[in-house]
């Protein structure tokens, strides 16, 4: 691999190639012989290419950074070469690029960073459930609301803040340092629509409103650092060992607390759940589903749920359960998803290939479940960011979901 001295030395040729670039130039030699040479934009190049590489440097060097791709520095500088500045040899542009092929070589060779976040925030939060904080706020019922329509309220809330298809898209912008004057200015119209339509139902049937996935999605982003994002997994059994290896990875790591999202799907869409480590060394289960008689993660709101105490398992029980649902057999698989999630006691049930599961009396069996080749679990986490923080952007959101009109 390339070392930083490698890239200092690169660094070093850009730079010289850029200053040295040549007058621009313009005549024609003959038909079609055109000498025309845009120094603009050979500078503009040679710009983007010390960039590249100072950030190649900054990441070896930088113990703080950690996730840094250099394969994708190097599709960035293949796009920079594409662009097209001289038709005539000029021996200055040539330098330059010779020396973007060498750092293009150098990031093709170097693997890419991926560590553990150094910084901690375990101590911001002693005593404190992260999941607690987020339904404490949402509880707060200024308005007198009924509890079925706070209960809504919050689902929706949660809903919006991030994109089950997307775990890198933040959602709704809930940044306090934005300049936002209207609160409908942070969230796109089509979720309006649906925000809208959602607080036509919330008192009549706020159960309907827990789809587990957007909910996971949506907690993620309100409780997590965005900075990075930890993700494995996939269909297959070798995709899902290495989502098992990133969760366990995570859950012993007992200097710093991690929300991990666990996505379990096949054909069909199967369920997510999620784990939060606290400052105890415990793990709180949260999750939520649509159906009003289930609703993990807002027991505290919502009547007929299990009590929040019976939701926090101990780290050692966790891990343990967490082996289990990437199991070979079935039955172990659904002991383990039994102590992670509430949603359903069998584990064909997160592992559904396509077929009509609501046909009229069917109960699905083994013939139900998909090939192995089709059974995806994708763990998705992120370091817990801190209370205030958690507290600032649950804010905003709130007041972005009050501004909607119903529909």
């Amino acid at each position: 691999m390339a070392t930083a001295q490698d890239f200092r030395n690169v660094l070093r040729d850009l730079r010289t190639a850029t200053r040295d670039l040549p007058a621009e130039t313009g005549g024609f030699l003959g038909f079609g012989k055109s000498k025309i040479y845009n120094r603009a934009t050979a500078r503009m190049l040679g710009n983007q290419l010390v960039a590249i590489c100072r950030q190649c440097i900054d990441a070896l060097e930088d113990v703080n950074v950690t996730l840094f791709k250099f394969r994708t520095k190097a599709e960035e500088i293949d796009a920079l070469l594409n662009i097209q500045m001289v038709t005539a040899n000029k021996q200055q542009i040539q330098d330059l690029k010779d020396t973007a092929l060498q750092l293009k070589q150098y990031c093709l060779q170097t693997p890419s960073i991926d560590r553990l976040d150094i910084t901690s925030t375990l101590a911001q939060w002693d005593g404190v459930k992260a999941i607690d904080l987020v339904l404490e706020e949402l509880a707060k019922n200024p308005d007198n609301l009924s509890e079925d329509e706070v209960a809504g309220r919050a689902q929706l809330i949660i809903n919006n803040a991030g994109n089950a298809a997307d775990p890198l898209d933040t959602g709704w912008n809930p940044s306090k340092r934005a300049n936002i004057q209207n609160p409908l200015d942070r969230v796109p119209e089509a979720s309006r629509d649906i925000v809208g339509l959602g607080k036509t139902t919330v008192a009549t049937d706020p159960g309907s409103l827990g789809v587990c996935h957007g909910t996971a999605a949506g907690m993620l982003n309100i409780l997590g650092r965005k900075h990075r994002t930890y993700q494995a997994g996939g269909k297959g059994r070798v995709l899902r060992k290495e989502a098992r290896d990133l969760a366990l990875r995570l859950l012993k790591d007992k200097s710093k607390l991690y929300l991990i999202w666990f996505k379990c799907t096949a054909q069909m869409d199967g369920h997510s759940f999620m784990l939060c480590m606290n400052h105890s060394g415990s793990v709180t289960r949260a999750e939520s589903w649509a159906n009003p008689s289930g609703n993990g993660l807002f027991v505290s709101l919502q009547e007929d749920k299990k009590q929040r105490s019976e939701d926090t398992l101990s780290g050692v029980a966790a891990a343990n359960a967490v082996r289990k649902i990437f199991s070979a057999d079935p039955d172990e698989r659904t002991q383990g998803y039994e102590t992670l999630a509430q949603a359903y006691s069998d584990c064909v049930r997160y592992e559904l290939r396509m077929h009509d599961e609501h046909a009229p009396n069917h109960e699905c069996d083994d013939d139900c479940r998909a090939d192995d080749a089709e059974i995806s679990i994708v763990v998705t986490a992120r370091q817990l960011t801190t209370p205030k923080t958690v507290k600032n952007r649950l804010e905003v959101l709130a007041s972005v979901y009050d501004a909607v009109e119903p529909l």
